[in-house]
């Protein structure tokens, strides 16, 4: 009885239990065969080996004849649920508000037959949602899924979306998921990576890191100028050198196993991969890298080799001096007139020119002591007369050499600026210095293009570099370039639209100045050039030219005709009388 007893008490709990048993077995087989957490396991991959992805921002990308909804609603569900999700619709959104990207895209395409491209094309111009370098998940039909899965992939390599996997979507929720085959390809490789949805053990191959070798991608890089150090264009034959050179051999080839090839924006119109000093303005993904120096525009001025000596002769002391000399004069003046026994004749005529009266020796004391006191500062006065007019003419730096912007601004220079400047750059600041028009086309009548030799001017940094360089100083008239820039400006590299190699060549272009090498790289081109140094204050730099002496000359001939006027008119007072 008692056996009979353990399997009617058995009976029970197992009728009792097995409605429960089932029930878990079911939503087992459920959860196994749903879409919903499969897909939420390819939101939580970790975007770095060994980093969960637990900062997954999802962006549903969906069209008004999705069909997600009434087949899969659980999956949107649990997006919303564990993650932060937003919406983009066929209709764009219009917001002053800078919008918030997302990292995942969940790109909903169920409900069309074949890839609707010109739709997300508008959608992804005119309401985007994700960076560049976001997952893309996206969902369509069986038949898209094996009829047009190559327009699918065409689509995201046009974009520059690198890292997707394409679902085929089950008909239903109650369809099996794990048993299908999630599908991506590497746009360089052309390597086609299949990897069932269930097998969450090979889940990670959906998104390799397929920029760490490029198989041999062509990247074209457009360039307009000569911008040293960074790119030094030669016609013939076509040579491209400089630092962009090395950058991208360094970088491109040796690391990234890419090729590349440098065009003349001016011959070439094509659209490039890549353009150097070169902007255009975008709402979305500007693609630019920034480098580290700065450059822009600069001011270049002649270096002023003649000398004029004419202001200094004709004001050889200071205010002072003067006011001294003055005082003398009219002392002399007053003691010949009170005193005429005592001072009989002119005592600054005898003292500056000799002339009239008698021997030193043959005067009273008092006016030998005032004659030689006299002498000696008349001698004083003369000699550092001549000092100062030697050491005018024995200066290599004569001329104010302004540095800075504020020195620059006081110095008094005139400034030349071409209308095409004026109107790209702010210089309202400079106003008062510039050359007013009527000046500039007067200067252009006369000068030509050598203009330039005679005011200060504005040029691309480099150019004003390479102008003060030893390189042009055997010019009649050497430059030099202010240490200030007056329109500073980065050096960028700009990327193509949708161009997802940005990312990949600022972590690398990063190492390279990490390393030293960009350092490196600019030192030695910078050392080529040898700016030249500041003028030199010793006479040992002195270099004397005839030129230098035109104002002596013309004193020594100004002086002989004054004396020649002076000795006519005395011939003919002396016939007079």
């Amino acid at each position: 009885m008692e056996w009979i007893y353990r399997l009617f008490s058995w009976q029970i709990v197992y009728c009792l239990c097995f409605p429960t048993h089932v029930i878990c077995l079911l939503q087992t087989v459920s959860s196994e065969s749903n879409l919903a957490p499969m897909i939420d396991a390819i939101v939580r991959l970790p975007r770095h080996r060994f980093l969960p992805n637990f900062s997954a921002e999802v962006c549903i990308v969906t069209t008004n004849v999705s069909t997600l909804s009434q087949t899969h609603p659980e999956l949107i569900r649990l997006l919303n649920s564990q993650h932060p999700v937003k919406f983009a619709t066929e209709q764009p959104i219009k917001t002053a508000i800078k919008p918030k990207y997302a990292n995942v895209v969940l790109l909903d395409v169920t409900g069309w037959e074949q890839f609707p491209v010109k739709l997300f094309i508008t959608q992804f111009n005119e309401n985007p949602c994700h960076f560049i370098d976001a997952r893309f998940i996206v969902l369509v039909t069986r038949s898209c899924f094996f009829m047009h899965r190559s327009t699918v992939v065409e689509f995201l390599d046009d974009q520059g979306i690198v890292n997707y996997a394409i679902v085929p979507m089950p008909s239903a929720s109650t369809e099996p998921a794990y048993n299908l085959s999630v599908y991506t390809q590497n746009r360089y490789s052309k390597e086609q990576i299949f990897v069932k949805l269930g097998d969450l053990d090979k889940v990670h191959r959906l998104y390799p890191n397929k920029l760490t070798n490029l198989h041999g991608f062509l990247i074209r890089i457009g360039v307009d100028r000569h911008t040293y150090p960074y790119m030094m264009i030669w016609k013939k034959p076509d040579m491209f050198l400089g630092i962009l050179h090395i950058m991208f051999r360094e970088v491109g080839v040796k690391i990234l196993n890419l090729n590349y090839s440098f065009f003349d924006q001016h011959t070439e119109i094509v659209d490039a991969d890549a353009y150097f000093q070169m902007s255009v303005e975008r709402k979305h993904f500007q693609h630019e890298f920034y480098f580290r120096e700065m450059g822009g525009m600069c001011v270049t001025c002649p270096v002023r080799l003649n000398r004029y000596f004419f202001p200094h002769l004709l004001k050889p002391f200071s205010i002072n001096a003067c006011i001294f000399l003055g005082v003398v004069f009219v002392v002399c003046f007053v003691l010949r007139l009170f005193f005429p026994f005592i001072f009989q004749h002119d005592l600054m005529l005898q003292i500056f020119f000799g002339a009239g009266g008698t021997a030193y020796h043959g005067q009273p004391f008092a006016a030998r002591l005032i004659l030689g006191s006299l002498s000696m500062l008349a001698l004083f006065f003369s000699r550092r007369y001549l000092s100062r007019i030697i050491a005018l003419m024995s200066l290599g730096r004569f001329y104010k050499r302004p540095n800075t912007m504020a020195e620059f601004k006081q110095s008094g220079y005139e400034f030349l600026v071409h209308p095409k400047q004026l109107k790209a750059f702010p210089l309202d600041d400079f106003r008062f210095m510039m050359l007013s028009d009527v000046q500039v086309e007067r200067n252009r009548r006369v000068y030509g293009m050598y203009m330039h030799l005679y005011y200060c001017s504005m040029q691309e940094c480099s150019d004003a570099l390479l102008l003060a360089s030893p390189l042009y100083q055997g010019l009649a008239h050497p430059f030099y370039v202010l240490k200030d820039k007056i329109i500073p400006l980065p050096y960028r590299l700009q990327f193509a639209k949708n161009s997802p190699l940005l990312d990949t060549f600022r972590r690398y272009f990063g190492l390279f100045y990490e390393t030293g090498l960009w350092d490196f790289d600019i030192n030695r081109h910078d050392g080529t050039l040898l700016l030249q140094p500041e003028a030199s204050h010793s006479i040992s730099g002195v270099v004397f030219r005839w030129d230098d002496l035109m104002s002596v000359w013309v004193l020594v001939v100004v002086g002989w005709l004054v004396g020649i006027l002076i000795f006519v008119l005395e011939l003919l007072t002396k016939k007079k009388m």
